[in-house]
């Protein structure tokens, strides 16, 4: 079943020294179950929201590209990054939209 993840992270700066160590500075390959990704500044933070074919594609991209990146930069992963996950039932993508 697809799920939905909406993570918070500490800061933009985080998010793209990580993006830089799991995809270097090449366009960035989808990893494998991931449909959609989306990145931006809140009014309380920075945030990722995805959609994924699985639960089992989402664990396994953490635990075997961003986590290690995290470690490798000297991040600490706090409560505050768990992601909220829900499971989907609907997706309706428009095929024009473009940012």
């Amino acid at each position: 079943m697809a799920i939905s993840v909406f993570g918070k992270i500490p800061s933009r700066e985080m998010y793209e020294s990580v993006n830089e160590v799991v995809f270097g500075s090449k366009e960035p390959k989808m990893p494998d179950g991931l449909i959609i990704h989306t990145a931006g500044e809140g009014s309380d933070g920075f945030y990722v929201v995805d959609v994924w074919e699985s639960r089992e594609a989402f664990d396994a991209f953490m635990s075997d590209r961003i986590m290690p990146a995290i470690d490798e930069l000297g991040f600490e992963a706090d409560d505050s990054m768990t992601p909220k996950i829900i499971d989907v039932s609907t997706i309706i993508v428009n095929e024009e939209a473009r940012v």
